[in-house]
Order: structure tokens, then C-alpha cells, then sequence
């Protein structure tokens, strides 16, 4: 996960409900974040970048309904794209109901 211009090692969960990144115990920075999939607007891939150039295709950039962007490196990030894109739509489908 991105903060800022800062990389937090860690994993990331993927619930009926949430989007979870649980930092690694070696961080600096060891808050857990949690963004509800119904607050989930638009999920992307995109690049890496090291010193400003884009290098491997394995990012995910996640927008909210309110502007707010987090990125995260993740590993097969493509499924990564649709898995949350169905979970989201579930979510907002049960707040609906």
C-alpha cells in the first residue's frame, strides 16, 4: 500500500464487505486500513513507478465516491480488478435491498 510517497509492506483481504490492508509487524507504520466496498467508486490497474517511471503492470489504484485514491502493489492484479468490482457491486446491491 501507497501513503503518500511511502510503501507499507503488508497483505491485503478482500471480504463481502471490505477491502483490509494489514501491514507487515517490521512497518514503521503498522495502522490498519479498511475501506468499504460500498465507499468504492472505480478500481484500476496501473504501473508501478520507481523514481517517477512506470515500471510492472501489478498496481491498483481504488477511488472512492468522494475523490480519495489508494494504491496498492499487489500480485495478479487483474483478478485483483475484477474480484473487487464483483464484491463491491454485491455490496451495494445488499445495501439496496
Amino acid at each position: 500500500m501507497w501513503k503518500g510517497k511511502e510503501a507499507v509492506g503488508g497483505k491485503l483481504y478482500l471480504s463481502s464487505e471490505m477491502l483490509h490492508h494489514k501491514p507487515h509487524a517490521i512497518n514503521f507504520q503498522r495502522e490498519e486500513t479498511y475501506l468499504p466496498l460500498t465507499d468504492i467508486s472505480k478500481v484500476e490497474r496501473e504501473r508501478s513507478r520507481l523514481l517517477g517511471l512506470p515500471l510492472i503492470n501489478n498496481g491498483l489504484k481504488v477511488t472512492t465516491h468522494e475523490g480519495h485514491e489508494v494504491r496498492y502493489v499487489v500480485n495478479k492484479a487483474g483478478e485483483w480488478v475484477n474480484a473487487i468490482e464483483r464484491a463491491a457491486a454485491e455490496a451495494k446491491k445488499q445495501v439496496v435491498m
